[in-house]
């Protein structure tokens, strides 16, 4: 499979460890990778830390702080999957311009990093929603009310809990293939 994912990559922040640790994973089970992060002197996190891989582009910053997003390369790389990785600090309006492009050529899925519904519209653009949260009791007491009677977020939920449950990046990354083939 051929996946886009745009997340912090190589940073001082839990979206980094999940995104690496699930993005390496993927690239050892044969899938092609192409991470797209945060600019250099603008990202999220404490500090940059490690090398890229040479499937990392460096191509938009945070909201707070430049608001920039380069199109070209969400545009012109190839990938069957999109996965956007904690949409709040991700320049969503800048992503929305380009999103339509982005469903055309792939499913989208968004993996989100809070404990609480958003009430911006721009997190609801995805094909799917894979929701993390801080723990297992966090995570089936926010969603059980909402998602329980949706058979097509049984399979998001089980993936979730085994996350919390037992924190494997290589089953947790196979699980969440096993869904995006669903899509």
């Amino acid at each position: 499979m051929k996946i886009g994912m745009m997340s912090a990559w190589n940073e001082t922040s839990g979206v980094a460890i999940h995104g690496e640790l699930v993005g390496r994973e993927w690239v050892k089970m044969g899938n092609e990778l192409r991470v797209f992060s945060f600019l250099e002197g603008d990202f999220h996190g404490y500090a940059l830390i490690g090398t890229d891989e040479e499937y990392v582009i460096r191509c938009f910053g945070t909201p707070a702080r430049s608001n920039y997003l380069n199109p070209l390369p969400f545009l012109k790389e190839d990938y069957d999957l999109f996965v956007a990785q904690d949409l709040g600090m991700l320049p969503r309006d800048k992503l929305a311009m380009i999103f339509p492009s982005i469903k055309r050529k792939a499913k989208t899925v968004l993996v989100v990093h809070t404990n609480k519904l958003r009430d911006d519209p721009s997190f609801y653009q995805t094909d799917r929603e894979v929701l993390k949260y801080k723990n297992l009791e966090e995570f089936k007491e926010n969603l059980r009310s909402i998602f329980e009677k949706d058979e097509r977020y049984q399979i998001c939920r089980k993936a979730a809990e085994e996350y919390a449950e037992k924190n494997s990046s290589e089953k947790i990354a196979s699980k969440f293939l096993e869904l995006f083939r669903k899509l």
